[in-house]
């Protein structure tokens, strides 16, 4: 006894399958066709619209719907198969074709042609097969990356950025550098910091300063010994004071 099976869950009213193929491999207003086609399309695959309600559902005009219709046509994803009468005119009536072998060749990495104007899954492709590196740039947002360990640097301000920053330890590496005596140094510290409230002089790196201050002390030291020809000497032994 034969059988005659009759579906009414209605199931198209809630969702429709597409291709994965289809949507990466046409533009926004050929997969919004195809979509709207294929949702209005019956079990047997058949889908009859007028161009005017193609042309509304979709919000395009005569010819760019007569565009996409070809390019699903030359792409085989649908077919033209006559028409169908209606109360006014014949309504041109199309069959939404079976694609699933080509979509499941096609990503299970089979060579198939892509002939799209637009393959999102190609562009895809070339992103993840991109050589990737785990290597971190050298500074980034004020880190700085240093056999595997994070070192903060303080872009904004600087470690000597105050007078009370500069410690003893400092003055005595100034010494050192300048082969000066430590007690030299500590009288520089002294001035800049007379200087720094007398002037109301701000610097970025204090320390900085102090090391100025010491070399154009040192120069003017050696400018004095050696004597400037340029200039008169004073006889100043007889000024009451000196």
């Amino acid at each position: 006894m034969d059988l005659k099976i009759i579906d009414e869950s209605n199931d198209k009213k809630y969702f429709t399958i597409v291709p994965n193929y289809i949507l990466n491999h046409s533009s926004g207003i050929d997969k919004g066709l195809y979509l709207d086609m294929k949702r209005m399309a019956g079990e047997d695959g058949i889908c009859f619209m007028t161009e005017e309600t193609m042309c509304k559902r979709n919000g395009i005009g005569g010819k760019q719907l007569h565009k996409s219709l070809k390019y699903l046509l030359d792409h085989k994803w649908i077919e033209f198969i006559g028409t169908t009468p209606s109360k006014t005119r014949p309504i041109k009536t199309y069959k939404i074709l079976n694609i699933w072998s080509q979509n499941v060749n096609f990503y299970d990495n089979k060579k198939i042609p892509s002939e799209s104007r637009v393959s999102l899954d190609t562009a895809q492709k070339e992103k993840d097969t991109a050589p990737k590196t785990s290597k971190i740039p050298a500074e980034s947002r004020g880190i700085r990356i240093t056999n595997n360990k994070e070192e903060l640097i303080n872009n904004k301000y600087n470690k000597y950025n105050s007078l009370d920053k500069v410690l003893e330890e400092d003055l005595i590496d100034i010494s050192n550098k300048y082969k000066v005596n430590l007690g030299f140094v500590k009288l520089q510290f002294e001035k800049l910091k007379n200087y720094c409230e007398a002037k109301g002089r701000v610097y970025k790196n204090y320390k900085s300063a102090l090391r100025n201050f010491v070399l154009g002390d040192m120069q003017r030291q050696i400018e004095r010994r050696q004597g400037d020809p340029t200039k008169r000497a004073v006889d100043a032994r007889n000024i009451p004071g000196i």
